[in-house]
């Protein structure tokens, strides 16, 4: 059927009317330009989770590599990943873009100054546990060319549009890097406030969130936040020489707080020394009320089996951390409160080559007790292991608890002396550490292996693993049949000891770990790329001397910052030299060390 011109007309018209209702519904060029994905962020304004203050962000990656160890084990790709990153790469991008569409006088060189300024930038975890969320701000003369024009350009650019305005009327820019990815900034005479995400400053319906705004407002007009006073540090100054970084400590033990009780932060700082070797330096950020003992690690260290792949010593707070027992256990605050009133001082927990990842070794110190103490807090430790150990076992036999229809294979209790008591359940699990075909009740087991879950009391302390074989290694210390971790350190840094690592047993550990991890049947290209680029750099990780770090004899008596230093130790007859790790060299007065 032939159509009239007059209808050809009326389709065109209405083809024209559905096109463009379905441009404006998925593209909207007409509607109020908006932040893409404004949803608020989850975080405290007042206390980021680390901090960084740096004469240049993007010397920071090549200025970490100047320390020797991490030469040697990270590769050229980690200064290349931080210098080509999406954001980065994004924001030159789009930077470029506006100045040529708009004829700004942006050149290269001025856009690529811009991530060589001095900067401060807090940051926050995100879901997925990474730093994800920060803000940066920065001041410097050479900022004020680039940022002019952005009211003009704001109001005509569909990639960058003006959001909303904080106090004085000054304007917050978002500037779409992809689709999901906008970042805020504003800007106020000559510094500049850089965002993350729209949902650091505006909620779901793109208001200003008060005191956030209030945050950045100020840092537009002083350069001044709350994390200096949140970990006590000096303000940074508008020209910071070299870098510094610090980390929460609840950050770095993903929120288990309980057991670093007396350490808030660590804090890195890099003075630049021209092409000399890097001069980092460590500080600890001590509460000495929180620290049991006052950190005194001398006696973990002596219970501790010898060449550990890492140690590490736990400043706890056993009332909070017996506060958790009574919540996963059905013992109840009374009982776990009768075991947790039992312990005292820090906690240590070390990995071995010859275990796995999953399964390290925690020891702890016992309070001096009479007999009845002894005899009460056994009964509650193997009330507490029977109920907390354990998973269910589909082909366990029946047993008393039973009825309840949650099999699990029963725990054994030994006796080895008057001094001496060993709980054991074995677990099934596909990561166990132990083969079931060689245990005798193999035909109970669900798994292919399982772990020896295994407690100890003995000769005044408390020792738990996954593993037997390191409770075992650790009753043979105690019993002076097996070489101790004091044995390797030197004497006077015992009690401020408070982590060591032997490079040659980590490496191992991890090269098998990441073999165990990338079966040759399923991930054939990865386990070749663990080959070609992981084992070689965990080789030369390996030929290094075991290291420790120490904490000052003396602590603070209040709050306030401790310098951590770094040794190596080198197993040499008449080595009698010292010095802190990746700095200048120290005076020789550390008996039986090498420092490098």
């Amino acid at each position: 059927m032939k159509m009239s011109r007059k209808k050809i007309a009326i389709l065109v018209v209405g083809l024209l009317v559905v096109a463009g209702v379905v441009i404006q519904a998925v593209w909207r060029p007409f509607a109020h330009r908006k932040a893409a994905g404004t949803s608020e962020i989850v975080l405290d304004i007042h206390h980021p989770d680390a901090v960084i203050d740096s004469e240049a962000l993007s010397r920071l990656p090549r200025d970490i590599l100047r320390v020797p160890l991490l030469h040697d084990v990270l590769t050229q790709d980690f200064v290349d990943y931080y210098e080509s990153n999406d954001t980065r790469l994004s924001a030159e991008g789009a930077l470029r873009r506006l100045a040529f569409e708009h004829q700004l006088d942006w050149r290269d060189e001025l856009i690529r100054r811009v991530f060589d300024e001095p900067a401060h930038v807090l940051l926050w975890r995100s879901p997925d546990g990474r730093l994800g969320y920060w803000v940066m701000s920065i001041h410097r003369n050479g900022l004020a060319k680039l940022l002019q024009g952005f009211g003009n350009v704001g109001a005509s650019d569909s990639q960058l549009s003006q959001v909303a305005k904080l106090s004085g009327d000054v304007p917050v820019y978002a500037l779409k890097l992809a689709v999901g990815r906008t970042i805020l900034f504003a800007t106020k005479d000559e510094r500049l406030v850089v965002m993350s995400a729209p949902g650091v400053l505006l909620d779901a319906k793109g208001s200003l969130l008060g005191e956030r705004a209030d945050a950045v407002s100020e840092m537009l007009s002083s350069g001044r936040d709350d994390a200096a006073r949140a970990y006590q540090l000096d303000a940074p100054g508008d020209a910071p020489k070299g870098h510094r970084l610090v980390v929460s400590a609840n950050y770095l033990s993903f929120g288990y707080q309980a057991f670093f009780s007396g350490i808030d932060a660590l804090r890195f700082d890099f003075s630049p020394n021209g092409s000399a070797a890097a001069n980092w330096q460590t500080s600890a950020l001590i509460e000495p009320g929180k620290l049991p003992q006052a950190w005194n690690s001398a006696d973990l260290w002596r219970a501790l089996p010898a060449n550990p792949a890492a140690c590490t010593s736990l400043p706890a707070d056993w009332k909070e951390a017996s506060g958790l027992l009574g919540k996963v256990a059905d013992v109840g605050p009374d009982g776990a409160a009768a075991i947790g009133d039992q312990l005292t001082g820090p906690a240590a927990v070390c990995w071995y080559a010859k275990s796995t990842l999953v399964a390290p070794v925690f020891v702890a110190r016992v309070k001096t007790q009479d007999a009845a103490s002894i005899t009460t807090l056994k009964t509650a430790l193997g009330k507490t292991f029977g109920d907390v150990i354990g998973a269910y076992e589909a082909k366990a036999a029946k047993s008393g608890d039973a009825d309840s229809g949650y099999r699990r294979l029963p725990v054994t209790k030994h006796d080895q002396g008057a001094s001496v008591t060993v709980w054991q359940r074995p677990v099934s699990a596909l990561s166990g550490t132990a083969l079931s075909s060689k245990a005798s009740f193999a035909s109970q087991l669900s798994a292919e292996r399982y772990f020896p879950v295994t407690l100890a009391l003995a000769h005044g302390y408390l020792i738990f693993s996954p593993d037997s074989r390191l409770v075992d290694d650790t009753l043979a210390v105690l019993d002076k049949r097996y070489p101790a971790l004091a044995d390797t350190l030197a004497p006077q840094r015992l009690p401020r000891t408070i982590l060591t690592l032997t490079p040659s047993s980590a490496a191992a550990l991890i090269e098998r770990e990441a073999g165990a991890a990338l079966p040759a049947d399923q991930e054939a290209v990865f386990r070749n790329a663990s080959r070609t680029h992981l084992v070689p750099k965990l080789h030369a990780l390996a030929h290094y001397p075991p290291v420790s770090l120490t904490l000052p004899q003396n602590l603070p008596g209040s709050k306030g910052w401790v310098p951590v230093e770094w040794w190596f130790d080198r197993a040499k007859a008449g080595a009698d030299s010292g010095a802190t790790a990746g700095v200048a060299d120290s005076p020789a007065d550390q008996p039986g060390t090498e420092g490098d």
